[in-house]
């Protein structure tokens, strides 16, 4: 390669780099480095005609009066003791997340009402105290019994499972009521 081909070469890198120079704020915007958005910025800033002194800057006639707020002071301000009890509660509430989520119940016992032999999918079990679970397991199972004690409890990713008393295995269930 001569001289003259790099010459060239140079020629036409200077003439695209001319010829992409940013003519508006947006096209700087578009280019995601850094230092070459700078650059196009300041290449704009360059190209812009400076803007001449002899004009006054436009100014309003009148000077613009705040709106009146609709509703009185008194109910928009609220009392900085408001804030500071607020700040106080987040502040006593902070890393009790835990604690309250451990509050909730994990499991429930009750008895379920009837006379029970096939236990299958669809199958709608009352418990004493008032809740109706159905059995969503398709895995059927049978265990002949009357009024057995339950145990509702939570499973994986919001599943409940119940088991029976003296049948080792459990049966996934939703709550109907």
């Amino acid at each position: 390669m001569n001289i003259k081909h790099i010459c060239i070469l140079f020629g036409i890198t200077a003439w695209a780099n001319f010829s992409t120079a940013a003519s508006t704020p947006e096209d700087c915007v578009a280019i995601t480095d850094d230092a070459k958005r700078l650059a196009c910025y300041d290449q704009f800033l360059k190209n812009r005609p400076a803007p001449s002194k002899s004009e006054p800057a436009a100014q309003p006639a009148k000077p613009v009066e705040p709106a009146k707020p609709a509703m009185p002071e008194q109910a928009q301000k609220p009392s900085p003791k408001a804030e500071v009890v607020s700040k106080k509660d987040k502040v006593n509430e902070f890393g009790s997340e835990r604690i309250k989520e451990e509050e909730t119940l994990e499991k429930i016992t009750a008895t379920a009402l009837g006379e029970f032999a096939e236990w299958e999918k669809g199958m709608q079990i009352q418990l004493d105290n008032g809740q109706v679970w159905e059995i969503t397991d398709l895995r059927p199972g049978y265990y002949k019994i009357t009024n057995p004690t339950v145990t509702i409890e939570k499973g994986f990713m919001d599943s409940y499972n119940m088991n029976v008393k003296g049948r080792n295995k459990s049966y996934r269930v939703i709550r109907v009521e």
